[in-house]
């Protein structure tokens, strides 16, 4: 029988809940909230927020809510992306025990947030048989726990937690794509590559516009820098003109915008497709996001095709369903049984006492047998301390060769923050076409229309940006257009440390 599904999700103007049955929609509710009650998807008023909470459980009609709660059910509750982290994060191959250390080790030096204000939720994800290879999604603690402390009061414990960005992935069937999920008060930018989501933005259109048209200058301007910095850092496998668009949430309304958002990309763009199943009357771009929660349960990564292979339940350790105490059940037992045994004690005591002199006499012969064991141990014992000199220098030498990988590993990464300020203190006017870095330096190529423009890129860069800036090249080029026009061109080359 297909598992029943409760995707709950909070936005800053209403909650909405999804039930489903294996791929089919059965129900769904949108309750409205009142301005205040939660603000950039943080939970403000979490008394309030459990009342309405409580309240769309009840606008579902027939649907047995208490089946989730008593555990019948699974309920997924979505978090929102904002100020959360991705890394893809690799390592020398390690015993399952160790992981878990070596993911927080590493997450505190590449995360640029102190860890004890995020949580971690982590997948491993394919490598190969030398490294590695961990999906590492980092978010906000105070989110998340005023999230849980609002389920707890409304009488929930939830089973998944899942940010929306990583859910809108799951249905995505392409092994390469961009996932523009834009509303009227956030935006989430995914691209995937290889199954796994390789960039992820998120963040709140507040005050940006009050339609999806007003806010389409920033819809493009953030479509076309994640893109460009997605290319900056993957040079042999740009995102080429094959790679599909889909959009979704209140963009998916609008495809007059749509030729707008992808310019002069050649991009094709097309709405995010669906695994579920619903009715006709079914508003999907509302539920977008509870879909791909729902998603979740359909384990669609370890089907044929190319559905993202991440597919983790962040839900903390300290909130996850505790496990039934066995001891609970086995003391009572435990206690009859003890009763009855004393008084069974007393009797195989009686009899107990005519075996004493047979059990003594074999006793006899067990000791002469362990005498000569105990010699035979301790020439095994010998030949085991010979082997474990000859396996430690292979141990010796196999450490050596797991530091040289990680000093290999930590001289070839650059850092989200440096390629983030090379393309923030961008002018509109320039254009970057490349980023290259080794062990002493970085190199920036691109062009611009007047070489002032490339002397003001290379200024801010130097006072905002904290770089020691060098022009190795400026080169001006002209390029004719077939109306004869003549548009000048300065390409230029920056040498940074």
């Amino acid at each position: 029988m297909a598992e029943k599904v409760m995707a709950l999700l909070f936005e800053d103007t209403g909650i909405k809940l999804l039930v489903a049955t294996g791929r089919k929609v059965g129900q769904w509710a949108n309750t409205p909230l009142e301005p205040g009650l939660v603000v950039g998807g943080v939970i403000v008023d979490e008394a309030k927020v459990a009342d309405k909470v409580r309240e769309i459980f009840n606008t579902i009609q027939h649907s047995k809510v208490s089946d989730f709660v008593s555990g019948k059910g699974k309920v997924t509750v979505g978090l929102s992306g904002r100020d959360s982290l991705y890394r893809i994060l690799s390592f020398p191959v390690l015993e399952k025990s160790m992981l878990a250390e070596a993911v927080r080790r590493e997450a505190g030096r590449v995360l640029p947030v102190p860890l004890d204000q995020l949580y971690l939720a982590y997948q491993r994800i394919p490598g190969n048989d030398k490294e590695m290879r961990i999906f590492l999604a980092a978010f906000p603690k105070s989110t998340a726990d005023a999230l849980l402390r609002t389920l707890r009061l409304a009488g929930e414990v939830p089973r998944v937690l899942d940010l929306a960005p990583l859910a809108l992935c799951l249905a995505v069937n392409e092994p390469r794509s961009i996932i523009v999920d834009a509303m009227i008060d956030n935006l989430n930018i995914m691209i995937m590559a290889d199954r796994v989501p390789q960039v992820i933005r998120s963040l709140s259109l507040h005050g940006e516009g009050k339609t999806i048209s007003e806010n389409m200058p920033t819809i493009i301007e953030e479509f076309s820098r994640t893109v460009a910095f997605y290319n900056s850092g993957h040079p042999q496998a740009l995102l080429d003109a094959d790679v599909p668009v889909f959009v979704s949430g209140d963009l998916a309304t609008a495809p007059d915008m749509w030729l707008a958002l992808v310019g002069n990309l050649n991009y094709k763009v097309s709405v995010l497709p669906q695994v579920m199943q619903y009715p006709d009357n079914f508003p999907v771009n509302d539920f977008v996001v509870n879909l791909g929660l729902a998603t979740k349960a359909l384990s669609l990564e370890k089907e044929h095709g190319n559905y993202s292979l991440v597919n983790l339940n962040a839900l903390p350790e300290s909130a996850l369903p505790q496990p039934l105490n066995p001891y609970r059940i086995i003391i009572p037992i435990v206690t009859v049984a003890g009763i009855a045994g004393v008084l069974l004690m007393w009797n195989a005591y009686q009899s107990a006492k005519k075996n004493t002199a047979t059990v003594q006499s074999q006793l006899t012969a067990k000791q002469t047998l362990i005498t000569g064991n105990t010699k035979d141990i301790a020439a095994i014992t010998e030949q085991n301390r010979l082997v474990k000199a000859q396996i430690q220098p292979i141990i010796d030498s196999a450490n050596i060769f797991t530091i040289k990988l990680q000093d290999i590993t930590a001289a070839r990464s650059l850092t989200d923050s440096e390629l983030n300020r090379i393309i923030e203190l961008k002018p509109p006017t320039v254009d970057v076409s490349a980023v290259t870095c080794n062990a002493n330096a970085m190199t920036v190529a691109g062009s611009a229309a007047t070489q002032i423009d490339v002397l003001a890129y290379a200024q801010a860069l130097r006072d905002k940006g904290g770089f020691k800036v060098i022009v190795s090249t400026i080169s001006y080029t002209a390029i004719v257009k077939d109306t004869g026009e003549k548009i000048a061109s300065y390409s230029f080359s920056f040498l940074m440390n």
